[in-house]
């Protein structure tokens, strides 16, 4: 028995090679990230210092949670690129029930301790706490355009997911990993039966997101509740805490794109299955094996590299912003604030 592709290699198959593994779209990603890094370190040098003590008390309150975010990033690439790694080239043992759910589980560890960080250091009201003039929620901090990518991330996880799983099959173990695709008019053929996303799979990534997503809003919750120190440094800790909520969005969202990626990567080999040969049947014809979502496999196969390395770009921005050595921009108020900000504390 004899399963046939699609179609013959071509260009754009070898293309697809290519990216066949998660290192090469890491190597895509460190040059777009060099770019990026570059360009914002040369605009960051025209930002002013503010004065040395209110400097060191900053770099003292959000220091910590900008280092931690820096290597929760880091961790999370380098775990994911590990599990690959092992499973591919050292073990042997190949797809296991945790494996589309690493990334995740990671990003909900050290998003976590970053969550821990803050409500650690900075949530007791100084000696003269601000009064707030508006409520601040987790949205404060966070800019529209990074929420809405990260909430197409989640959707999309989320969709692939629950439909992957109501399309699998069991195997002789009860475990959902088969996708059966039928043989059209010939029913004494058994259907093909091809590794695919199934609830095995895909239930892990479901509880991990759920838990990350939770853990993301709290943190965010935390970061923005927490009192300023005072007046005089509201326009830097508006600075630090954007930081913050940016790098726990990028973490979130770059684990749910890792995630989507492997998922898409492990849909797309079933989409290319478009025949079955049987010797000694029908002449040594192919029989066509009909899926009705196969272009859509292909499709998601193509995207998944995509995805990576938009996945590891963020994390590696955000293991850098995180890493270096930190900056505290000007802590004066903004000369449109300052009479509000000393006179009120009325500051959002």
């Amino acid at each position: 028995m004899t399963l046939a592709r699609a179609s013959a290699i071509n260009p754009l198959e070898l293309a697809g090679a290519a990216f066949s593994s998660p290192l090469v779209s890491l190597v895509g990603a460190l040059v777009i990230a060099g770019v990026v890094g570059l360009i914002a370190t040369r605009t960051g040098r025209s930002a002013a210092r503010g004065p040395a003590a209110e400097g060191r008390t900053l770099r003292t309150r959000y220091a910590p949670e900008h280092r931690a975010l820096g290597i929760v990033a880091l961790a999370t690439l380098i775990v994911f690129l590990a599990d690959f790694l092992i499973r591919t080239y050292v073990s042997g043992v190949g797809l296991a029930w945790w494996a589309f759910a690493v990334p995740l589980a990671c990003a909900v560890i050290g998003v976590g301790v970053v969550f821990g960080i803050i409500a650690t250091h900075g949530t007791t009201p100084p000696d003269s706490p601000i009064v707030p003039s508006a409520r601040r929620t987790w949205l404060s901090f966070s800019s529209a355009p990074t929420l809405v990518v990260a909430g197409v991330a989640l959707l999309a996880l989320v969709s692939t997911s629950v439909a992957a799983g109501v399309a699998s099959s069991p195997d002789d173990e009860g475990r959902y990993v088969w996708l059966t695709i039928p043989i059209p008019n010939e029913g004494d053929i058994d259907p093909i039966r091809v590794p695919f996303y199934g609830w095995t799979y895909s239930l892990p990534v479901l509880v991990c997101l759920a838990v990350l997503v939770a853990v993301t809003w709290a943190t965010l919750d935390r970061n923005a509740a927490r009192p300023y120190v005072k007046p005089e440094t509201v326009a830097a800790e508006r600075v630090a805490r954007r930081t913050s909520a940016r790098g726990t969005v990028r973490i979130m969202t770059a684990a749910t794109l890792l995630a989507l990626a492997a998922a898409w990567r492990l849909i797309a080999g079933a989409g290319s299955i478009s025949t079955l040969t049987v010797m000694g049947q029908n002449g040594d014809a192919p029989y066509d094996a009909v899926w009705r979502f196969a272009e859509l496999a292909v499709a998601a196969g193509w995207c998944a590299p995509v995805l990576e390395v938009i996945a590891f770009t963020l994390l590696l921005l955000v293991a850098a912003t995180g890493l270096r050595r930190t900056r505290v921009a000007n802590s004066s108020p903004t000369p449109a604030e300052p009479a509000q900000a000393r006179a009120t504390g009325g500051v959002r």
